[in-house]
């Protein structure tokens, strides 16, 4: 089955799973009988630690050790995983029990711009989640998964694949014992020897076995892989090889199940809403949510609001284990601005949201709707802030930025979409100091002017955040309507003097017109 294929072999998976931090110490993995060493990673075995040593040597050479235990039950599990995460690097994936993943990437060439992008950005991924793995390209499933095992090998080229097969010890073939052993004894050292042997003569002397094997190989014969089907609903637990006690220490083995969670989105084409974290302690759990606003794909994202929740958090016990599941989900929809539209911003505001829930808390941050009242003072009410980015989520980028650049341009009695404020006295530099931006105090406004002011605090940041100030009152700005309280606008959401109606010009409801300059105006 010719095309190009990616196979990515994981010596220390057992161990490596279960052992990780932001900086590496000699672990070893321990065999079933806990007397020897099974695995060890490389700062082990730049000391001395070898596979198979005992477990009382290898203590004598490294007395810092790390000793994990095997969990048998959770290796499937833990490629399982990997697929999930390898899902955005192609949508067809094939698990190769124990320890190795196939994919598909002539598919995927294209939209990684090239084989060198892919390669960088998969060697990238692994380094970051602290991953060896021997990597290998090939013409054909098992051409790839040989030359992987064989220590890797990168080309798009099928000559190229070819030339490095024949160099190949017969050794490395996934053939019996006793054939091995006919192909040394004829003096058949390299692949390249047997290849250019007859196949018809080939198959009377050897079986018809080992050129059914060749042509899989070299591609005379298909040979389609199973690919891995991703679960409906996404559910993980990790292990951990020791107890912790420390928020922050979870960072990391929580960036690996994120990291399957994209894995898991990009594959699905959705984004998550809603994330269900819970902490693994002894004979119990910690359980508690993350959320997005409008939903988030980047596992990056999500470590950010993870940490956010994990920093207001107290631990009742110490944590042996993290499970993560995915409880909400949206598609995800296709980008719809056009030609000249301008560039999103780095952090919007449905990111700027999320992060205050997480750092405030859920109840800490409110929408306003309004009453049927005619009193401005009475004609507005907090609501829960849920539900708020899913109306409007669906709006251009175009429309969305149109009240940044004219203030005046905007209709009157318009979206009436709510403004939000959030509650308490350091909201403005919860999110880490990206909401001083937008930091200002409104009023909720009533009359026919109330679509109009809502959209501009909708359009801002989907609402306006409150600096701490709990002075509410109105002033007659306009006719039956409160006005903007000591409020600190950007730039782009300064008025004009044209579009306000002057003091002495009156207004038809008999209103004052704009006070004068003071802390109000």
């Amino acid at each position: 089955m010719n095309g190009l294929w990616l196979y990515l072999h994981f010596p220390l998976l057992p161990l490596e799973m279960l052992c990780g931090g932001d900086r590496p110490v000699p672990a070893a993995l321990l065999d079933d009988r806990g007397a020897r060493v099974r695995l060890c990673n490389a700062p082990a075995r730049e000391q001395g630690v070898r596979h198979g040593m005992a477990v009382a040597t290898a203590l004598s050479l490294v007395p810092e050790l790390q000793l994990v235990t095997p969990c048998p039950v959770q290796e499937p599990l833990q490629l399982e995983g990997l697929a999930l995460w390898s899902g955005r690097f192609s949508a067809r994936v094939s698990l190769q029990p124990p320890a190795g993943l196939l994919l598909e990437i002539a598919s995927m060439l294209h939209y990684f711009k090239g084989l060198e992008a892919l390669w960088q950005e998969l060697q990238a991924q692994l380094g970051q989640l602290q991953l060896s793995a021997l990597s290998a390209t090939g013409h054909t499933p098992l051409a790839a998964r040989l030359l992987a095992l064989d220590g890797g090998f990168c080309a798009a080229d099928a000559a190229a694949h070819l030339g490095r097969l024949e160099q190949l010890p017969t050794a490395r073939l996934e053939l019996e014992t006793k054939q091995l052993e006919r192909l040394q004894g004829l003096g058949l050292q390299r692949l390249g020897q047997l290849l250019a042997l007859p196949g018809q003569e080939l198959a009377h002397r050897l079986g018809p076995e080992l050129t059914a094997y060749l042509d899989r190989l070299t591609g005379r014969r298909p040979d389609p892989p199973r690919y891995f089907e991703p679960p409906e609903h996404f559910r993980s637990e990790l292990p951990l090889p020791f107890e912790v006690e420390q928020t922050q220490a979870l960072l990391f083995p929580l960036r690996r199940l994120l990291a399957q969670l994209e894995g898991f989105l990009r594959a699905r084409h959705w984004r998550a809403l809603r994330l269900r974290l819970e902490l693994l302690q002894a004979g119990r759990q910690q359980a508690l949510w993350v959320g997005h606003a409008a939903g988030e794909q980047c596992a990056e994202a999500w470590l950010e609001l993870c940490r956010l929740r994990l920093e207001r958090l107290q631990l009742e016990q110490p944590v042996t284990g993290l499970r993560l599941a995915a409880t909400e989900f949206r598609d995800l929809e296709r980008g719809r601005e056009d030609l000249f539209s301008e560039a999103p911003p780095q952090d919007s505001p449905a990111q700027l949201l999320s992060r205050l829930q997480m750092r405030l808390g859920d109840r800490a941050l409110c929408r306003l709707e309004p009453c049927a009242d005619y009193r401005p003072e009475r004609s507005w009410r907090p609501a829960p802030l849920q539900g708020l980015w899913r109306r409007c989520r669906h709006r251009p980028a175009s429309a969305r930025a149109g009240c940044w650049r004219r203030l005046s341009h905007c209709p009157r009695g318009g979206w009436g979409r709510p403004s939000c404020c959030c509650r308490g006295p350091s909201a403005s530099s919860a999110a880490g100091g990206i909401s001083t931006r937008y930091a200002a105090t409104t009023i909720p406004v009533a009359g026919p002017m109330a679509g109009w002011a809502g959209s501009i605090a909708s359009r801002a940041v989907a609402g306006i955040c409150t600096a701490g100030s709990g002075r509410r009152h109105g002033r007659g700005c306009f006719p039956g309507c409160a006005g903007l309280c000591r409020a600190a606008l950007p730039e782009q959401l300064q008025f004009s003097s044209r579009c306000l109606p002057s003091r002495g010009a009156g207004a038809a409801g008999g209103g004052a017109g704009l006070p004068g300059p003071g802390p109000d105006r």
